[in-house]
């Protein structure tokens, strides 16, 4: 159950229409409801994703600064989700046995990113029931050093935040850049 939940989060996060919410003013559960009921209907949510997703931890979220920035980076066409990432390392960055000569390709799917100054701010939402923040970090740090890495140079513009939004512990937790 646990990750059929989590995909249901992730899939909620992808479709709900950020760009149609108020970045000054709170998001109540019934906004976030209908959101989702309005996804479903249109095809963009599965059904039965519904009840698996805490709308209270939505709106908590939605309601958050990070929230609040997302929004106002959707009103403003600078909100990417669930993009696919590929991006090529020398084989010796992952073992020091392998290569230097070997190129290694890293993918997976960016759950968000949005720039704003100029910059851009990479978002990892988790919902690992997890015992710390820290667990968390160090179980992801690398994954999303990586992704900062190319994202940055794909788009050529600095990396201002990496960070993890924790729907188990209900607040964003940002990463240092480990290398």
């Amino acid at each position: 159950l646990g990750t059929t939940r989590g995909t249901a989060f992730h899939k909620v996060m992808e479709v709900l229409p950020f760009e149609q919410f108020e970045d000054k003013e709170e998001i109540s559960p019934e906004i976030v409801q209908k959101a989702m009921e309005e996804q479903a209907e249109c095809g963009k949510l599965p059904k039965e994703y519904i009840p698996l997703v805490s709308v209270s931890k939505v709106v908590h979220f939605t309601n958050s600064s990070l929230g609040k920035r997302m929004i106002k980076a959707a009103k403003e066409d600078k909100l990417y989700k669930e993009q696919p990432f590929v991006y090529g390392i020398a084989a010796d960055r992952l073992n020091k046995e392998f290569p230097a000569t070997e190129t290694v390709l890293i993918q997976g799917i960016i759950d968000a990113y949005f720039e704003e100054d100029d910059k851009v701010v990479l978002l990892d939402y988790k919902t690992d029931v997890i015992d710390s923040e820290e667990a968390l970090v160090k179980r992801y740090q690398v994954q999303l050093d990586y992704y900062a890495e190319g994202l940055e140079k794909l788009l050529s513009k600095p990396i201002a935040d990496i960070v993890i939004y924790s729907f188990y512990f209900e607040k964003e937790i940002k990463l240092q850049k480990s290398k």
